[in-house]
């Protein structure tokens, strides 16, 4: 797959992360737009979360780079974040869907970095976690609470970006709303460093 859709949700992805100050997000941004006319092909899936990330889409408060990935649901090679590999714990894996777009697992090959989506539907605990990558999401639609290490849980809107520096223990939640985000890895990427703790954050406390 290599069409004028895919070119601009990655068009769209990029000036999002160029928004942003971060080194990381520069590297996601270059990664998507020297790849935004590779072609590619999806190994598509269809997923019980994709009916609810698609209504995230469709949302008042979405960034305007939600519509480019609405059309595209269906040929994206979405699958749940950590489950094959047993990552991720299956009461909370089932509940999130991932698509690595460009990176060493990715729809497009690059070792540089990974970039891709990352939805968490609705009342989800996804607990702390750290790797060795470094990371950067930005939210385009719904909202969710973060923490890292250092900070308290926040809730976080569309355009809000939550950076991670390597092995920085960090967790996610949702209550009412789930929410879907761009995120980007850069540095060591690889995932046999990767460790869900299963714990949640200090003073987890719902609001």
């Amino acid at each position: 797959m290599a069409d004028l859709k895919l070119s601009k949700l990655f068009t769209s992805l990029a000036d999002l992360l160029d928004q942003g100050r971060e080194d990381i997000a520069a590297i996601g941004a270059n990664a998507l737009r020297r790849h935004a006319n590779t072609s590619c092909t999806a190994e598509t899936a269809t997923l019980a979360t994709g009916e609810e990330i698609t209504a995230l889409l469709s949302t008042p408060n979405a960034l305007p780079c939600a519509q480019h990935i609405t059309p595209l649901m269906d040929q994206l090679s979405w699958h749940y974040s950590g489950y094959e590999d047993g990552r991720i714990s299956a009461d909370v894996a089932l509940r999130m869907q991932t698509v690595e777009l460009i990176g060493a697992h990715g729809m497009i090959h690059d070792q540089t970095c990974r970039v891709g989506l990352f939805a968490q539907t609705a009342d989800t605990d996804y607990i702390i976690r750290t790797h060795s990558a470094e990371e950067l999401f930005v939210q385009i639609a719904g909202e969710g609470e973060w923490y890292k290490e250092g900070t308290p849980y926040t809730l976080r809107q569309p355009g809000e970006r939550m950076h991670h520096a390597s092995y920085q223990p960090h967790a996610s939640r949702t209550n009412r709303s789930g929410f879907i985000a761009v995120w980007v890895w850069a540095g060591d990427v690889g995932y046999q460093n990767y460790s869900y703790e299963g714990s949640d954050a200090p003073n987890s406390e719902k609001t």
